[in-house]
């Protein structure tokens, strides 16, 4: 594949260093981006929203990835159904909202209408012989998992979305994030590169130095920074006091053999006295599903490399990363609380401190490392022992969009 700058891709992944950032072009060159979409974006099960966004008959939400905008509906059985905004008559966007309800789908154009279960109801005079049954909307693969819409572009048969919840069931089911809420959502627009933005969310290298919130509420920062697996003794002490009160503990990483979306999840300790992630440690909502006592730790849940779910005892944040072009990414938290809770038993702006001040600092590292990575004088420099994280993403991604993509079994 030949690129702009007179390179090609196989030239680019066959001089890749172990160990070290990627080249330039990968991080910017619009043709690579779509091939990003091609290999890796399209064939991912990607997370859409809360179904609790969703809670009437004909509410709808609009999810744009790459060249793509997809309808995500509720219809009258209740159903969430996923389709292409494309109209069967010559092509027009028919929802043109974020977000709204309509008890029919009709493109404003010509006002071909569908119902919300994606079939044709009514196409103003056609010719003798049109046959509505024809002309469905294009749907999109979509599946609910404990309250959480993914859809998947792929044309053919996707990733068996079974086998994800297989694996994370035992860590997610825990928390019912299907009888939480949203209580906030926050868009963040990164002017970076996604595979930047991915990279940035996978290391803790730079934590300390740019995150002083965060380390404040995450003893494990500081800990690792002194010394590599520090923080090891005191997850072990607390795998064995939690697990005592049925609570999930330990890790996982890739278990599920789907080398095209990798998944992870583990479980530590927030901070010595804190019950949860806030700024004092304290509660900042109430217990999620049937847990009930704070066990003072927090879950990561890995989907892949767009969607990272983060579980505290009271409050749940989903982070969304949807690439839009070469330099720009979308990164979208929502925080969740339990289902049942009243105005009165949560405070959002303590709740979210912590992710919030956290991303908005990481929208401007982000936007800073993608100016320096344009700069004629960038060279991929290499990655620190406490860059796991990215070390580990850019070997999988070149994988999946190198000469040799699809025959990986990472």
């Amino acid at each position: 594949m030949a690129l702009n700058n007179g390179t090609t891709l196989e030239a680019l992944v066959a001089r890749q260093k172990p160990g070290f950032s990627l080249e330039q072009p990968f991080y910017g060159d619009e043709d690579i981006f779509k091939l990003d979409l091609e290999r890796i974006v399209v064939k991912q099960w990607l997370y859409v929203d809360h179904v609790s966004r969703l809670p009437n008959t004909g509410d709808y939400i609009l999810f744009p990835v790459g060249d793509e905008e997809i309808i995500i509906a509720r219809d009258e059985a209740g159903e969430i159904n996923a389709f292409f905004n494309v109209c069967r008559h010559r092509g027009s966007r028919i929802c043109l909202e974020e977000h709204g309800n309509a008890l029919r789908l009709a493109c404003p154009y010509h006002a071909w209408t569908w119902s919300l279960s994606g079939d044709l109801v009514a196409a103003r005079r056609m010719p003798e012989g049109f046959e509505k049954a024809d002309y469905p909307l294009h749907r999109c693969n979509v599946r609910v998992y404990e309250g959480m819409i993914f859809i998947n572009l792929a044309e053919g048969e996707p990733t068996d979305f079974d086998i994800i919840i297989k694996t994370l069931d035992p860590f997610v089911s825990h928390f019912a994030v299907g009888r939480t809420k949203i209580v906030h959502r926050e868009t963040y627009p990164t002017h970076g590169n996604w595979k930047l933005a991915v990279e940035n969310f996978r290391e803790c290298y730079h934590c300390a130095p740019a995150h002083p919130e965060y380390t404040l509420v995450n003893a494990y920062v500081s800990a690792n920074d002194r010394k590599a697996n520090a923080y090891t003794p005191t997850v072990e002490a607390w795998n064995e006091k939690t697990a005592a009160m049925g609570h999930p503990t330990g890790s996982l990483r890739n278990d599920a053999g789907l080398p095209g979306q990798p998944l992870r999840a583990f479980r530590q300790p927030i901070r010595d006295g804190f019950l949860t992630l806030s700024e004092d440690g304290q509660p900042v909502a109430p217990l999620l599903g049937d847990i009930k006592e704070f066990d003072g730790g927090e879950c990561l849940v890995m989907f892949g490399p767009l969607f990272y779910l983060y579980l505290a005892n009271d409050h749940v944040t989903t982070f969304r990363f949807t690439p839009v072009n070469g330099q720009l990414t979308d990164v979208v938290l929502t925080w969740l609380v339990h289902e049942d809770a009243a105005e009165e038993d949560y405070d959002v702006e303590r709740l979210k401190w912590m992710w919030d001040v956290t991303t908005i600092q990481d929208t401007t590292i982000i936007g800073d490392n993608q100016t320096g990575v344009n700069s004629s004088r960038y060279t991929p420099g290499p990655y620190s022992e406490r860059e796991g994280g990215p070390t580990g993403f850019i070997k999988w991604y070149l994988e999946q969009v190198g000469p040799d993509a699809g025959q990986s079994t990472t």
